[in-house]
């Protein structure tokens, strides 16, 4: 069955060639055609994306959405057909279209109802501690209702700062009160690091693959991201990386998650850790720590972070409570060393202050003790996951793909056979209600164009295994 904004799409596709809509006449706007067909405003708006993607419309800024000369480009299409018989596929639409419109075209795509979204940041809710936290919060209520009538102030409750110091310490990150700042989430942390480190222009090294959503972030600050490669089970290149540093100009920051990266899931050894810190040393620049991954080990020992070497005050370390404790409440964490008080302002001219009612609920739960046996539970359930979703993918998916099995956090990363675009392949899947996460996505250049992300931080079952084997049906159909 379609979904309704391919229904739209066809309908008005119909008028187009038809004639009822001609080339260069201006269709009607989102909210318009939302009304007209009886539709929300984004079923219109991904409606208009997808003609647009065929050709059929074109926007032009601030004036709308046009019918395109989709005529005269059938036509010159088929001319260069047939003409350039041994010529190489044509570059796809989506491969020069920006990151921001990558993102919007992933999140259009993973809007509506699915049956199995792998393509999510977060293992599945009953892997959290929720009723814990529910009874906690409940109580907190209870005893402290006058805590939602007050205005929170400093740089986090204190109650919270104290239990994260005593658990930093715990895997060699030895920290002061003021040391710590509390964030909405590890996101706003690492948006802060970059703009007390660089300015618009400068530029910062990323890993590559890496998250879309730092790329998005250095797109959005006006920053260049100069992509170094991963390597396999090892994380970033430190090879590659020094010939960037002594070769390229106006680097400001490294950005790295050397604990888990995202999405290869690898950990960089502590040899390589400390050579790491060393350059970012020699080079004068700060090294922003992604480490939101760490406490996700496949494995029950948690690998330090780079922040604990760091004796200069050049790491500026992010954490976050989203991954490994409790997504809703968008609790994080910076350690900026000798950036922190350009961070704390920033901060505050960002988003003042981090709601306190959370805070107080997981501050709660980490006195209580209940954290090291919530990830111990955590990290089983992950590596108990790996073989069972290896074995699936080996088992259903074409032949050459392959599998980087991670050493920990939620993923997968996949490398399919080169000619499938898993960005057709999700757009077939989404139709089943599966979602994953392309590889177009992990970086700046269509590199990843066959690769994908796929999260396993669910339970095992049917619904998983059928999943897998629907995947790898559709890839073989490409």
């Amino acid at each position: 069955m379609q979904h309704s904004y391919r229904q739209l799409a066809a309908f008005l596709t119909d008028d187009i060639r038809a004639g009822r809509y001609q080339p260069g006449e201006r269709l009607p706007s989102v909210r318009q055609c939302a009304e007209a067909h009886q539709v929300s405003v984004s079923t219109a708006i991904r409606c208009y994306r997808h003609l647009e993607s065929l050709g059929l419309v074109e926007a032009r800024s601030k004036s709308g959405m046009y019918v395109s000369d989709w005529k005269g480009q059938s036509q010159a299409r088929a001319k260069r057909t047939a003409s350039v018989t041994n010529a190489a596929p044509p570059v796809e639409y989506d491969k020069l279209v920006s990151l921001q419109h990558r993102t919007t075209e992933l999140y259009s795509l993973t809007e509506q109802p699915l049956q199995l979204g792998l393509h999510l940041a977060s293992a599945a809710p009953q892997w959290y501690p929720c009723d814990t936290l529910s009874r906690i919060g409940q109580r907190l209520l209870r005893s402290q209702p006058l805590m939602l009538g007050e205005y929170p102030t400093g740089t986090g409750l204190p109650q919270l700062k104290a239990s994260l110091l005593q658990w930093l310490a715990s895997f060699g990150v030895d920290l002061q009160d003021s040391d710590l700042l509390i964030t909405n989430g590890s996101t706003e942390a690492l948006s802060v690091a970059l703009r007390a480190v660089a300015q618009p222009g400068d530029a910062v090294i990323v890993e590559s693959p890496v998250y879309f959503g730092l790329l998005q972030m250095v797109e959005n600050l006006g920053l260049k991201a100069i992509e170094i490669p991963c390597v396999p089970g090892a994380g970033m290149s430190l090879e590659a990386l020094e010939y960037a540093l002594e070769h390229q100009t106006g680097v400001r920051a490294v950005v790295a998650m050397p604990n888990f990266q995202n999405p290869l899931g690898c950990t960089m050894s502590e040899k390589n850790k400390k050579r790491l810190l060393r350059l970012v040393e020699q080079h004068d620049l700060a090294l922003i720590e992604d480490d939101v991954f760490g406490d996700l080990s496949h494995h029950q020992e948690r690998p330090q972070p780079v922040k604990a070497w760091d004796k200069q005050g050049r790491v500026i370390y992010c954490g976050s409570c989203s991954k490994s404790l409790a997504p809703a409440f968008r609790i994080g964490w910076i350690a900026g060393g000798r950036y922190q008080a350009r961070i704390q302002s920033l901060k505050l001219s960002n988003s003042l202050i981090t709601p306190v009612f959370e805070q107080a609920v997981l501050a709660e739960f980490m006195q209580s003790g209940g954290l090291p046996s919530h990830l111990r539970k955590l990290r089983e359930r992950l590596s108990a996951n790996i073989p069972l979703a290896v074995a699936a993918i080996q088992k259903y998916f074409p032949v050459g793909t392959q599998v980087i099995s991670p050493a920990g956090g939620w993923w997968l990363w996949l490398e399919l056979p080169s000619h499938i675009d898993t960005l057709a392949l999700l757009r077939l899947s989404v139709a089943s209600g599966i979602a994953f996460t392309p590889g177009f996505m992990f970086s700046s250049t269509s590199k990843y164009a066959h690769f994908m992300r796929m999260n396993i931080g669910r339970p095992w079952g049917r619904e998983m295994e059928q999943g897998i084997k629907t995947l790898g049906k559709l890839a073989s159909a490409i």
